[in-house]
């Protein structure tokens, strides 16, 4: 479906021309999103956003009475009857029974059918076998689907109305619907974590509940290689894994698209000494070296291995920030980029692995951005397919036209979460220090429904969520859902509608101010992230002289390090302002404390995805304790710059006192640490297997405050011994005490 832009004075209207001329168009579009927000209206929450709306009047009460009626020769095995039964028992305690038609019963019905054509006529195959009709009336309602997958998303649409009000009640409406694009992909990088089997069946079925029908998985060393054992992980997932998990994904009409680097983001492999001598840097594990055979080689292996694990019909072959491409001298790369230039050797590594998959059925999509220029895109395959299409920061002027008159289909990309150090993605609009976010929801919002990009043969989305920085799934799920949407129907809802429809089907309607709590997520979040890049090469403050108690610099190292900083906060929960980086910490520790706090009235709360909201208050249980270690840190510097006043006035005793305070304060902090990250670390293995370290642990772990404190005690004792006789001796010794 192609989506075109009008500028009218004032106004700017879009249409879909696969209905009917822009002037009849325009009011049947405002007529049917009338329709669609008369529904938002009465309470019922739908994402993605129905096609077309017919309502009634009156509600309809749903219960145990009702009794499920199996027409066209369905059987109970089918996944859509399957789920729908499974989620009204889990969901609602609901237990309905079952029978096929014709036995003349007249309990009020839920009749389920596969009735070819009975919507979405004119439209695309791969989009009509998509398609549902769904007719609710007091007694009856029909569920009627296209093909199999029709059928099982207007299941899902039921479910999400019955389970937008606390009351088990249904709206009189009639409801045709079926996607704008035929794929919806999500994305799972796995690059610094692996999620336990389970975790990925249950985000399979969360992602069929809002439609979304393709997975590209970033497998990196989490898929245990045969052929080349040392890759994979101790506990990478196997073959057999694979097959499961496709099996449960294909069940539900998603399909699980592998994602393989090369040759560039190749630290997973290249970071063993068996693979350092492909080395594109042999002083970086980052990419490998494309004129070399054995790279070659070694990539057909990896590739069989996984085409012999996943029998979907794409591969996605990513050819991801290829910044090193062309670098080294040794192997002839550096003079094959004087010959051809780095955009010549990017075609000719796609097109040999791209003639490599396709000779193995498969339809191949990449990455397509630099340093592939346009001009050089004619020089690929229109077969394959562009999955980083509509990204600015990729796209060069005239990509997407030449893509268009290539006949390249495409992919519209938008990444919920990059490779930015946050490890929670920026929703909602801030601006700290020099610290920016987007409007992320309405930058979405228009990119994916009303871009340049819908003028091209889109295949659908891809909402990439990037793993550089230890994200936990959970909390990118807003984003998934959100971009999905907008690629089954573009351009509804508004963005402002998101997030509440986002929280009551996500969370159940008994959530409460769960937009106020993303907010505060984000904010948070950039505040945790600021903080520790203003530290990174940093230190503890420096220790005093064990001799005078005096410390290095006129300054106090951790104020005089942050005084340079007027900390600006643009935000709707603050306002605008101007302050102190160390004043700032009030401010912010008393918004964690909000956060927590809504954060645990909702668990107490809400009857859907409790789990996701346990990983948030993890997350901002450790981003509460950081303001505390700020502060912490300037209290010590305030004990050690008064120990050091005391001395220099020969009050010995006191200067000690000081010193004792600055080391409870450390010791504290430090017990505080290992406290909240010991919950922090239970409940995120939970849904993922134990790593090595955790980044929101690293980082301050790193900091080495435990060795700080045993140096500190040393110089207080060095100095007690010096003035043992001027200090009592409960201050020398008190540990005795």
């Amino acid at each position: 479906m192609k989506i075109s832009k009008l500028a009218i004075p004032g106004i700017l209207i879009f249409t879909i021309s696969n209905f009917m001329p822009l002037s009849q168009n325009y009011p049947a579009i405002q007529s049917a999103n009338a329709a669609k927000s008369s529904l938002w209206n009465q309470g019922y929450a739908l994402l993605p956003a129905p096609r077309k709306v017919e309502p009634g009047e009156g509600s309809i009460k749903f219960g145990a009475d009702w009794e499920v009626e199996l027409l066209s020769g369905l059987t109970e095995q089918h996944i859509a009857i399957r789920t729908l039964l499974r989620r009204l028992n889990k969901q609602f305690g609901i237990n309905l029974s079952l029978r096929k038609g014709g036995n003349g019963s007249s309990a009020d019905l839920i009749q389920l059918e596969i009735h070819p054509g009975c919507t979405a006529q004119g439209q695309k195959e791969a989009l009509a076998r998509q398609a549902y009709f769904l007719e609710l009336k007091p007694h009856r309602i029909l569920i009627s689907g296209n093909d199999d997958s029709g059928l099982f998303y207007g299941v899902q649409t039921f479910l999400q109305l019955l389970g937008s009000k606390k009351e088990l009640e249904l709206p009189v409406c009639r409801i045709e619907d079926w996607p704008d694009l035929e794929l919806r992909t999500i994305h799972w990088c796995e690059k610094e974590h692996q999620s336990r089997l389970n975790t990925l069946k249950e985000y399979l079925d969360r992602a069929a509940e809002y439609k979304i029908n393709a997975v590209g998985w970033h497998l990196e060393n989490t898929f245990a290689y045969q052929r080349h054992p040392v890759i994979g992980i101790s506990t990478a997932f196997t073959r057999e894994d694979i097959r499961e998990l496709e099996h449960y994904a294909n069940e539900r009409f998603i399909e699980l698209i592998p994602i393989l680097d090369f040759p560039s983001h190749m630290s997973f492999l290249l970071k063993h000494p068996e693979f350092a001598h492909l080395r594109e840097n042999p002083h970086s594990p980052y990419s490998i070296c494309p004129s070399k055979e054995e790279s070659w080689e070694l990539l057909f292996d990896m590739l069989d291995e996984l085409l012999e694990a996943f029998h979907g019909r794409y591969f996605h072959f990513s050819t991801d920030e290829l910044f090193n491409l062309g670098d080294s001298e040794e192997c002839g790369c550096a003079e094959k980029v004087k010959q051809i230039g780095k955009s010549g050797m990017f075609v000719e590594i796609v097109m040999r692995a791209s003639k490599y998959l396709e000779g193995h059925g498969k339809q191949v999509m990449f990455w397509g951005e630099r340093p592939l220029k346009p001009e050089d895109i004619p020089k690929l395959p229109n077969t394959l397919i562009d999955a980083a299409a509509g990204a600015p920061t990729l796209d060069r002027p005239d990509e997407l036209k030449i893509e268009r008159e290539h006949g390249m289909r495409v992919l519209i990309y938008f990444s919920t979460k990059g490779g930015e150090k946050r490890i929670f993605p920026d929703y909602f609009p801030y601006r700290y220090h020099q610290v920016y976010s987007r409007d992320h929801l309405k930058t979405m919002y228009q990119r994916i429904s009303f871009g340049e990009i819908r003028e091209n043969d889109v295949l659908g989305t891809f909402i990439a969520a990037w793993d550089d920085h230890g994200h936990n799934h959970e909390v990118i799920w807003l984003g998934l859902i959100a971009g999905s949407a907008y690629g089954w129907n573009a351009g509804t809802p508004e963005p402002d509608e998101i997030m509440p429809r986002f929280a009551r089907l996500f969370y159940g309607p008994e959530a409460l101010q769960m937009e106020e709590i993303y907010r505060l997520m984000n904010e948070c979040a950039l505040f945790w992230t600021f903080s520790w890049e203003k530290r990174r090469f940093l230190d503890l403050p420096p220790l005093p002289d064990p001799n005078t108690l005096a410390a290095p610099g006129s300054t106090p190292y951790q104020k005089g390090r942050y005084s340079d900083i007027s900390y600006v906060k643009d935000s709707h929960l603050t306002g605008t302002e101007g302050h102190g980086f160390f004043d700032s910490l009030v401010k912010e520790k008393q918004l964690n404390q909000r956060l927590l706090a809504l954060l645990n009235e909702n668990l107490n709360r809400v009857s859907r995805n409790k789990y996701n909201l346990e990983v948030m208050r993890s997350m901002a249980t450790c981003w509460l304790h950081n303001t505390n270690l700020l502060q912490t840190l300037e209290q010590i510097e305030d004990n050690l710059s008064t120990a050091g006043d005391m001395q220099k006035n020969h009050r010995y005793a006191e200067a000690i006192s000081s010193l004792l305070r600055a080391e409870k304060l450390a010791e504290d902090i430090c017990k505080e640490r290992e406290r909240v990250y010991q919950q922090y670390v239970k409940v995120w293995e939970v849904n993922r297997f134990p790593e090595g370290e955790w980044i929101i642990i690293q980082r301050e772990r790193n900091l080495n405050l435990e060795k700080w404190l045993y140096d500190l005690k040393g110089i207080r004792h060095t100095f007690a011994l010096k003035h043992r006789f001027d200090i009592p001796e409960r201050s020398l010794y008190p540990d005795s005490y």
